[in-house]
């Protein structure tokens, strides 16, 4: 065990908020301690419920009284996930025997009743003393914690018992009516529980265990937050870590004092330090590095179209200041246009070469396989008229009525079979037609053709003619749309399109030119592309480093052996931006960059504005930046950029001369790619268009006692609000910087202007490989390069609120499982071969009393009794209730006010007065006689 490793901060704490901790511990990782909860209890409770099948309470007070033995598993990953060693699940599981066998007995015997187990769990099984020396070591360390873990224990047990009441409670109101004991009555009387079932008992003994499982682990946890909350008051542990970390920063200074000592004289001697060799160390790992395969430059080669006159391309130019980009960027357009008219005209042609066979402005699309005469109808288009509701009309209104309706109907066959493509055959009669229709699956279609079918059949078998009102709504119902003629005028313009088209490049000023092979760079594929910091992870794993890219910043490394690398392009929450603060603080080395570490492609000719998302929201907050006094600008290159890039997009004849982004002198020029070959001639034919590089300045930034190289953009500068103080450092000046490295805390923040030196394709210029491995260190340490500190939505929902989804979900299974139907073989339903009248009037009765309607329940009962009263005494008819209730009093054992309200109820009735009302109506009925 080593204080380094601790993942947690070591401070003193009041006790509650110990516990708290441990229960945080148990939070982050309970996943894997509910698995190692599981495997170490489910097998015992299934052995146990195999013995004591026929005993359950003995095995509910046996798995109550092992729980001392469940809390071991989960407390050994918890102590070594605590220190930064997360065990496995096999290594877990291979100490699983030797955690169960220690201190088994007196576990289970004169200790299972103690009110500090989960505070004493860990001496027992974690500090490895035996005999007194426990007892002794126990009694120390509950000076501080033992009153506190008695408190502990007495609020969980309360904890696990509001936990099976609750499971009680939903199950009791989730689950059938029947089957399930009374919890109610358990409670109200205990002692009944005795007389429940055997299945009643073992479901009882389930909710319980399900109830040790959510409590239990974190009572395991609060304890083991007492026990290292007191060995830090005890035992001192923050003062002792404080001491091993200050140690550990100044054992190179005491190293580097005696190196001056005893090697002075040698030192003298030396003409230079070692550093080219260090420099060519560098150099090869990283030639290395970028020769592997996934850091392959490809490229493609294609045929451009070079407009006559225009100028030749530079070899290692850029596009700016070429012209031929923007006719060759026009010729595709125009080339892809005409190549779809050509193609929808090609198509047109083909569908339409009906119109190519003679008649004037007629459409002749008839199907070739289909019918042409049905029933003795001739549906051709040529039959019929262009309008078919008109003709059938003027047909009415003439009084053809039956050529009208005809009309109607040949002409919905002409238009199903042509436009619909039905599938009738000449054999069909009109109820094939019809479903043949209702096959389609338009509902309006097929209620109007079985409307005019059955019009059509009255017509033509019947003799019935059709009404005024129903050949009218025939015709006004007609869906079929109009069939459009095309003429050749039509075609005269679609020709003249396509030539317009054709001479467009002419008429524009594209005079003509020659077809070109040139290569075009595509850059990096596959993880360098998506990765922009591949070959810085690399570099550092060569060097001892543990380097890996994180979509999102999940949890922070140990402060005192890890650099994270995080961009603020995305923007930066204030809470994301105080942890990250924090832990630079007590320790961490946090590089932050304005922008630059999004995957984007540092060959597009958009990559230099595609960089700066930050650029043009320099007066957004950032809680960074504003809490180390950091102030980002724009350069006066970048107005110089955004202009250049504007020109690209500008015709030839607009286009202003060329303007050079200002540029420090000793920029270097843009990289050759290692498939570009320098055109030394104008004939040759193969040539890279590589965008310009974004406008650079080579600064110079001293880490310790070196000074490096480094080609920073020259786009955004920073600027810091106040003077440096002692191992701070600056690239530039403090008004003017490109980086800055500022001292905060115990530990440092590194800004920079952008994230360009450490990105895969520039690694290699210059001292940007050996400055990565100077912000680092020479100790090993846990580099992680963050994409993103925004999470999605379902990672932060999943992340806050797993627990009420998880609950959420169980009560949709519970629900599902009470109201679904169940699975099995279907039952074999029972009919009687004939059905009293009494069942349908019960069955009645029940349907009006799920309908809440008991009224009428009442009110047919009381239609009961005057109907026998009516019987038995005729002169009763002509009189009202009132009547009928002095002739009952007398008779029945009901006063008469009861007789009045079962003969008349009120409207709503509760289901008890309901029952009582039925009961007097049926006294009375049996009274009458």
């Amino acid at each position: 065990m080593r204080l380094e490793d601790l993942t947690i901060t070591l401070r003193p704490r009041q006790s509650w908020e110990a516990a708290d901790l441990g229960c945080a511990l148990v939070r982050r990782d309970y996943g894997r301690v509910l698995l190692l909860w599981l495997i170490s209890t489910v097998p015992v409770w299934a052995l146990l419920a195999v013995l004591l099948w026929n005993q359950p309470i003995v095995f509910g007070m046996v798995a109550w009284w092992l729980k001392p033995l469940y809390d071991r598993l989960p407390l050994h990953y918890l102590s070594r996930a605590a220190f930064g060693a997360k065990p496995s699940l096999k290594e877990s599981l291979r100490e699983w025997p030797r955690l169960w066998s220690r201190f088994l007995l007196s576990a289970l015997i004169f200790r299972r009743l103690s009110f500090i187990r989960s505070f004493a769990l860990p001496v027992w099984m974690l500090e490895g003393q035996r005999g007194k020396a426990v007892k002794k070591r126990l009694q120390a360390l509950a000076v501080d914690g033992g009153s506190s873990g008695t408190s502990v224990t007495f609020v969980f047990l309360k904890l696990e018992f509001a936990v099976f009441l609750g499971i009680t409670a939903l199950l009791s109101s989730l689950g059938p009516s029947s089957g399930l004991p009374d919890f109610g009555e358990l409670f109200l009387n205990p002692g009944g529980y005795m007389e429940s079932t055997q299945a009643q008992m073992w479901f009882t003994n389930t909710i319980y265990l399900c109830a040790m499982t959510v409590v239990e682990p974190f009572y395991v946890g609060a304890g083991f937050g007492l026990y290292l909350n007191s060995r830090t008051k005890i035992e001192g542990w923050d003062i002792e870590l404080v001491f091993r970390r200050l140690a550990a920063r100044l054992r190179p200074l005491a190293a580097a004092a005696l190196a001056l000592l005893f090697l002075l004289p040698a030192a003298l001697q030396a003409q230079q330090p070692p550093r080219g060799q260090t420099t060519e160390e560098v150099e090869t790992a990283i030639q290395e590095i970028l020769a592997k395969p996934e850091f392959k430059e490809h490229s493609r080669t294609q045929q451009l179209w070079i407009p006559n006159g225009a100028k030749e391309t530079e070899t290692h130019g850029s596009m700016q200041g070429d012209p031929r980009w923007l006719g060759w960027l026009f010729y595709g357009i125009v080339s892809a246009v005409v190549a779809i008219f050509l193609g929808w005209g090609i198509r047109w042609l083909i569908l339409n070469k009906h119109l190519f066979r003679g008649g004037a402005g007629r459409v002749k699309v008839t199907q070739e396989n289909g019918p042409r005469v049905i029933m003795g109808l001739d549906i051709t288009s040529e039959s019929l008229p262009e309008d078919i509701v008109k003709a059938a009309r003027a047909a009415w209104a003439k009084g053809q009525l039956r050529e009208a309706l005809s009309l109607l109907y040949r002409g919905s066959l002409s238009r199903l079979v042509e436009q619909r493509r039905l599938p009738i055959r000449d054999s069909d009669t009109e109820d094939d037609c019809l479903l043949q229709v209702a096959g389609l699956g338009d509902a309006a279609l097929t209620d109007f053709f079985r409307a005019l079918t059955l019009a059509w059949v009255r017509a033509a078998y019947a003799g019935q003619e059709a009404g005024e009102t129903e050949f009218e709504t025939l015709c006004r119902t007609w869906p079929f749309a109009p069939v459009t003629t095309h003429t050749k005028p039509r075609q005269r313009v679609f020709a003249s399109v396509a030539m317009a088209l054709l001479m467009l490049p002419f008429l524009t000023g594209c005079d003509g030119g020659h077809w070109e092979e040139v290569t075009l760079p595509l850059g990096y594929k596959g993880e360098a592309r998506t990765n922009p910091f591949l070959a810085a992870q690399q570099l550092l794993e060569v060097y001892g480093h543990e380097a890996e890219r994180l979509p999102t910043l999940k949890e922070l490394p140990d402060a005192w052996d890890g650099v994270i690398v995080v961009s603020g392009e995305s923007g930066m929450p204030e809470a994301r931006a105080r942890q990250l603060l924090d832990w630079a603080d007590a320790g961490g080395h946090l590089i932050y960059t304005v922008a630059g570490c999004a995957p984007y492609s540092d060959w597009g000719m958009f990559s230099g504005m595609a960089s700066y998302a930050y650029t043009g929201n320099e007066d957004r907050a950032d809680p960074v930046l504003e809490a180390l006094g950091v102030k980002v600008e724009s350069t006066d290159n970048l107005k110089a950029l955004i202009e250049t890039l504007q020109e690209k997009l500008k015709p030839e004849q607009a286009k202003p001369e060329k303007k050079e982004a200002p540029q420090d002198a000793t920029a270097p020029k843009p990289k050759e790619s290692p498939t570009e070959k320098p055109a030394e001639t104008e004939d040759e034919k193969s040539a890279l268009h590589e965008p310009t590089d974004v406008p650079t300045l080579r600064s110079k930034m001293k880490i310790g006692p070196v000074t490096y190289e480094v080609d920073f953009v020259d786009v955004l500068k920073l600027s810091l609000n106040r003077a440096l103080a002692p191992e701070e450092e600056v690239s530039g000046t403090v008004e003017q910087a490109t980086a800055l490295s500022l001292v905060h805390g115990d530990g440092r923040v590194t800004v920079l202007n952008h994230a360009r030196p450490l990105r895969n394709r520039y690694l290699d210029e210059n001292d940007h490989a050996r400055w990565l491995l100077a912000l680092v260190g020479d100790e090993p340490r846990s580099v992680q390069f963050i994409v993103t500190l925004q999470s999605s939505f379902w990672n932060l929902l999943w992340t806050r609120a797993w627990m009420p989804l998880i609950g959420l979900a169980l009560l949709t299974v519970i629900w599902l499982w009470v109201y679904m139907p169940r699975f099995g073989p279907m039952r074999q339903v029972v009919l009687h071969d004939t059905k009293h009248f009494a069942e349908h009037i019960g069955a009645l009765g029940q349907f009006f009393y799920r309908m809440q309607r008991p009224d009428i329940l009442l009110g047919a009962a009381a239609d009961a009794v005057r109907a026998r009263a009516l019987r038995l005494h005729p002169h009763l008819g002509n009189l009202d209730d009132e009547a009928l209730v002095q002739m009952l009093a007398p008779i029945s054992p009901i006063p008469p006010e009861r007789i009045r309200a079962a003969l008349k109820p009120p409207g709503k009735v509760p289901s008890h007065e309901m029952v009582r009302l039925l009961q007097d109506l049926q006294i009375l009925k049996t009274a009458l006689g």
